[in-house]
């Protein structure tokens, strides 16, 4: 199987996981945010936001590290995997420890407290099947990850309905989410070891070797997670739990779309790499542009859509008690076009050995946001947060870009970006000006920009044919 097709049928495995895995998570969104009201939610929503910090200071870069490192043909795989899964578990106890012991000198209610010692079990768990699922996309194997994903989503679901069917409360929710977690972890590690037999290892010389690597990007994404998060936890700090809780509800929406771009390129970086490394521009040049061109058919009706759409929305999949968030989501979902893009370039950076020198826009692009945050916040309450976060995301984007081009001197077209952005203008003003429901509006735009992309002749069965070059080629 050439390497187009090996990127396309597991991006589509995955993809295909991830999207049923997402849809049965908006529907225990949908669940939850009706159970637990505005202020349940916002518990929810601040235990997730301040284990989030933790997870990330815990994951040292080893999920791009490992992308890349499978992917060099020199690499020892088993000996190198086998170290930095024993990294990555070690990190994930001793930052979900640490976690536990400082969520009790937060001003937070008892439930918020019990539930991040609670939750942090299933964090524990996903940050080490994220290094896992690293090794099913070099080794392009995703058709499990999507089995794990799917099954631990039916049994959260599950789960949960049984719970508010009992009427159990706000603890044994979060014990869904562990249950499923376990089994969508046991069923990642089963089928990887039969990939790669790796074990626990500590070999010193690899420990080294890993943490030089992995170390610049271990730093931004600390940063990145500061800019990311922090607005949910300050808001928690400044205004009552319901408040929390309207914006978390489309910021959950926001985390699950973004899962996409990282499965993309997390299949596309180790050949990004591969072609940065070998010195051959065309081909670096090549994946790039498809991966921008794919990412930008995407990204567009899925911005101007949701804006015409937000409030129908939020009511389907939130409930009525979560209405005054959907001019948060039209807001936000501006964040998410611009986090698609920003994934191209930020891998590519990687891939190209740059992170050192990206660096710094992460450390400036914290601390603008924690000053915006800790001035606006507290007065404009979710609005600023929303703002920010785009405000932030355009910097990243811009300062990432910039880097890649200067780079590697590369020439990006726009032309299909923009016959996208045309084609999704024309499907959201048709949307705005009829009044239909909203699942007859979904399946309507989507088919009217489709339509329109084919005949502006962007959309064509073979989209990532660029990526029909063979290994070793």
């Amino acid at each position: 199987m050439t390497l187009a097709k090996k990127i396309g049928y597991n991006t589509l495995i995955h993809t295909i996981g991830k999207f049923i895995g997402s849809a049965l998570g908006l529907v225990i969104i949908g669940f939850l945010t009706r159970y637990l009201g505005t202020a349940g939610y916002g518990f929810y929503t601040t235990i997730f936001a301040y284990l989030f910090f933790f997870s990330t200071i815990g994951d040292l870069g080893l999920y791009l590290v490992t992308i890349n490192e499978l992917g060099r043909t020199s690499v020892d795989q088993k000996t190198f995997f086998s170290n930095i899964f024993t990294i990555r578990f070690s990190s994930g106890i001793v930052l979900m420890l640490l976690a536990g012991v400082l969520i009790w000198f937060f001003p937070y209610p008892y439930l918020v407290k019990i539930g991040t010692l609670i939750i942090s079990l299933s964090v524990f768990l996903m940050m080490v099947d994220q290094i896992v699922v690293a090794l099913f996309q070099a080794k392009m194997k995703t058709k499990y990850v999507a089995l794990a994903e799917i099954i631990g989503k039916m049994i959260v679901l599950g789960l949960t309905i049984l719970v508010i069917q009992m009427d159990l409360g706000f603890l044994p929710v979060l014990w869904t989410v562990v249950a499923g977690l376990v089994v969508h972890f046991l069923i990642n590690i089963f089928y990887a070891r039969k990939i790669l037999p790796f074990k626990f290892a500590f070999n010193p010389e690899i420990w080294q070797k890993i943490f030089k690597k992995s170390w610049p990007v271990a730093t931004y994404m600390v940063f990145s997670m500061i800019y990311f998060k922090a607005d949910t936890i300050i808001l928690s700090l400044y205004h009552p739990q319901s408040v929390v809780g309207l914006y978390g509800a489309p910021y959950k929406m926001l985390e699950v779309l973004i899962v996409f771009p990282a499965i993309f390129m997390g299949l596309v970086s180790p050949h990004l790499s591969s072609a940065f490394s070998k010195n051959n521009l065309i081909n670096f040049k090549k994946y790039f542009q498809t991966a921008f061109d794919f990412l930008s058919i995407v990204i567009w009706p899925l911005i101007l859509g949701t804006i015409v759409l937000a409030e129908p929305l939020m009511n389907f999949i939130a409930g009525k008690n979560f209405l005054l968030s959907a001019p948060i989501l039209q807001i936000l979902i501006v964040a998410t076009g611009i986090i698609f893009i920003a994934h191209l370039s930020t891998f590519a950076v990687v891939a190209c050995g740059k992170q050192k020198e990206m660096m710094k826009f992460y450390i400036l692009a914290a601390l603008m946001a924690l000053f915006l945050y800790f001035t606006l916040i507290p007065n404009y309450s979710y609005y600023a947060a929303a703002l920010i976060t785009v405000s932030i995301e355009l910097f990243i984007l811009i300062a990432s870009w910039l880097m890649v081009k200067k780079t590697t001197k590369i020439k990006i077209s726009f032309k299909n970006n923009l016959k996208s952005l045309l084609g999704s203008l024309v499907m959201a003003a048709v949307l705005y000006l009829t009044d239909l429901s909203l699942i007859i509006s979904v399946v309507g735009g989507a088919i009217i920009y489709i339509i329109l992309i084919y005949f502006l002749g962007i959309f064509k069965k073979d989209i990532l044919k660029d990526f029909l070059i063979k290994k070793g080629r």
